[in-house]
């Protein structure tokens, strides 16, 4: 990253210089971040565990400017704690024991056969899952890593050139 160097040529450049050296360093981090965020969610999306397409239609991401901050964010966006849950279980796996309590279920089949469908009673039960981490969220940001560092240091570099 550049140093920052002044040049006292009169108090008019100076004060100049740094009145639109913010602005300058915020509109090509805000580029950048932009651009960065658009491949991530591309690159998430393209990893992502997909059996019905629910939880693809959650993810993606979204840029945050708040003028003196600006932030990235791709992930699984959802309000509902169960689909979080899943989210987490498919990113991270899962292999600890789960209390299922007692509810109905429609039965249709007696192991491969067919049968009019009835209402049964099923017991609470532990179930232990056996999901593998999938990695969906974590490895391509981990892939872009370096070169997201590279270009926001490119950017803030433009920005203290520009400023000069």
């Amino acid at each position: 990253m550049a140093d920052f160097g002044i040049e006292l040529v009169n108090d008019q450049r100076v004060n100049l210089r740094f009145d639109r050296f913010p602005e300058a360093v915020h509109d090509r981090l805000l580029a950048t971040l932009k651009s960065l965020e658009a491949r991530l969610e591309a690159a998430v999306l393209a990893a992502e565990p997909s059996a019905t397409g629910r939880m693809r239609s959650l993810s993606g991401g979204r840029v945050y400017d708040h003028g003196n901050r600006i932030a990235a964010v791709v992930g699984v966006r959802t309000d509902n704690e169960s689909d979080a849950r899943k989210a987490a279980a498919l990113e991270y796996g899962s292999h600890r024991a789960l209390q299922v309590r007692a509810h109905e279920a429609k039965l249709a089949h007696f192991w491969n056969r067919a049968v009019n469908p009835i209402m049964v009673e099923v017991r609470a039960h532990s179930r232990t899952p056996n999901i593998q981490q999938q990695r969906f969220l974590r490895d391509p940001i981990q892939a872009m890593r370096a070169d997201a560092i590279a270009e926001m240091r490119a950017a803030l570099d433009g920005a203290v050139g520009d400023a000069s």
